[in-house]
């Protein structure tokens, strides 16, 4: 067992969920970040089972003030963070461009790239004081398919791409990396969402592509890249 502190954002389900499960095999204490609760207390019972210190932070990262005053009560009690793995999300639907909702637009930017921009710089302390921290965005960039209806949410997602490798270099002669990871196509409720009837046996498992990002978090000396799994 690492003596690592950890935290995972959209822990509740997902990517989020299976990546806090594989990694509390591995590391002393995850933070679990989510709005719903209930499952954060379901997952809570599942790390700690694993012999990892777990706890659970309620909360809507889209909210002012919230990821700020997160920040600040980890800087005293932890005073560092090794390891960040953002996959908090949303898309509710594809659609033309006409057809988006400002208010939807507004709401994917707050959480899909805002938060992470708040992440980034006010957990930055907390990360350069690791060791060696890694920071990663679960996200996705831009291919043919997404080439149509889109638009509410690969450009945001290709902004936010963008972001973190801006971070990741001017942190270079810091103890932070930090990347992209790129899942692909994944059978959750997020991918549901968009594509409904899909055949779930042409796309890869949550805990598969969660083993996968635990042993890049565990062995990775790489940062400012895109990693395709």
């Amino acid at each position: 067992m690492r003596s690592l502190n950890c935290l995972i954002t959209g822990a509740s389900s997902g990517i989020g969920s299976n990546v806090a499960q594989e990694l509390s095999k591995s590391v002393k204490h995850i933070y679990i970040l989510s709005r719903n609760t209930s499952k954060l207390e379901e997952l809570n019972d599942k790390i700690i089972s694993n012999g990892c210190e777990c706890t659970i932070v309620p909360i809507d990262l889209r909210k002012p003030n919230v990821i700020e005053n997160l920040s600040e009560e980890i800087f005293k009690k932890d005073k560092f963070i090794d390891i960040i793995v953002s996959s908090a999300g949303q898309i509710t639907k594809l659609s033309p461009v006409e057809s988006i909702e400002l208010n939807e637009l507004n709401e994917t930017i707050n959480l899909n790239y805002i938060s992470n921009f708040r992440i980034m710089k006010h957990f930055h302390p907390l990360l350069k004081n690791s060791k060696k921290s890694n920071f990663v965005v679960i996200s996705s960039i831009k291919d043919e398919m997404k080439s149509q209806y889109w638009g509410i949410y690969q450009p945001i997602m290709t902004a936010l791409n963008e972001l973190v490798i801006s971070f990741a270099n001017e942190n270079k002669s810091t103890s932070i990396r930090a990347n992209i990871i790129y899942p692909g196509a994944v059978n959750t409720k997020f991918r549901e969402n968009i594509m409904p009837g899909e055949d779930k046996k042409e796309i890869k498992k949550p805990v598969d592509v969660a083993k996968a990002i635990v042993n890049f978090l565990l062995s990775n000396e790489k940062s400012g890249e895109i990693i395709k799994l």
